[in-house]
């Protein structure tokens, strides 16, 4: 079953250098996940309110990439019968000849998605 999702924010600047994928439930980790992500932004922008009740937030962060034209986006969330959650990511990188900026980047996406009581939660890769 298809579980909507919404894009609190995506792009290429992050304060996470390590490729990684979290899973935030509560307001304290939120808070220390947008302060890490943020923490080369001046002035760092608020927290975005969440409802915990009611949602969780998925981040993935790409890791250090060596020019621009990277990206990662979440495309696809799904609850499976045995109360998994499938969290599919694309990860995209330039191609051969593409014309890109000669500057380090840090992709990311973060989402909310609706709180779903589950077992398990797998990343996929595309």
């Amino acid at each position: 079953m298809e579980v909507d999702f919404t894009t609190i924010v995506k792009g290429t600047y992050s304060g996470y250098e390590k490729a990684s994928q979290k899973v935030i439930d509560n307001q304290e980790q939120w808070q220390d996940l947008w302060q890490q992500h943020t923490c080369d932004t001046e002035p760092p922008p608020p927290v975005p309110q969440e409802n915990f009740s009611r949602y969780m937030i998925v981040a993935v962060f790409a890791g250090e990439q060596p020019s621009s034209g990277y990206s990662v986006e979440i495309i696809s969330v799904e609850k499976t019968d045995n109360e998994s959650l499938i969290i599919t990511v694309e990860y995209d990188e330039p191609e051969l000849g593409d014309l890109v900026q000669d500057v380090i980047t840090y992709p990311y996406h973060i989402v909310r998605i609706s709180q779903n009581y589950v077992n398990k939660i797998v990343f996929e890769q595309a």
